[in-house]
């Protein structure tokens, strides 16, 4: 329940931003493509980059970036290297990583072979993403001020009756 709280609260402040619906779902889009880059563990200072350096809402931005949170970030990463294989290395086979005898010495020689299609899994996923997160935040915020418009003001219905 508190967890729904938190994401009814981050959804009202972004549909509520004191910036253009095209702006505002830009920079929503420009966070999401951010959540799938490749470049782990950088999304935060990714995204406070990429506002300051395009003149984008911050809050925008980075709750885009937060789509990548610890509950997100496995089906992101999996999925991500999933579609990079199915691309570009299918027919090369890439090879099972051996769990039994993985030690850090040899884990970095058995991951290699899942970078390229994990960066560019991960790249295109993001691409996808962030169009479809510009036209959703988009239209839900041309819903919530549509909506936001056709409600009475409560200060002015009491004076209306008097």
């Amino acid at each position: 329940m508190g967890l729904m709280l938190k994401v009814k609260e981050q959804a009202r402040r972004v549909l509520g931003l004191n910036d253009t619906p095209h702006r505002t779902a830009l920079a929503f889009a420009v966070g999401v493509f951010i959540a799938f880059s490749p470049l782990l563990g950088l999304h935060f200072i990714l995204a406070i980059i990429s506002a300051w350096l395009f003149r984008l809402n911050r809050v925008a931005i980075l709750v885009g970036a937060f789509v990548n949170n610890p509950w997100t970030f496995t089906p992101i990463t999996l999925s991500s290297t999933w579609f990079g294989i199915e691309l570009c290395c299918k027919a090369n086979q890439i090879p099972p990583i051996n769990w039994e005898n993985i030690t850090v010495a040899n884990m970095t020689a058995q991951l290699k072979s899942y970078l390229f299609p994990f960066v560019l899994g991960s790249t295109l996923l993001g691409l996808v993403f962030s169009v479809i997160a510009y036209f959703a935040m988009l239209w839900m915020i041309s819903q919530y001020r549509n909506r936001k418009m056709k409600k009475p003001e409560p200060a002015a219905e009491s004076s209306s009756s008097s």
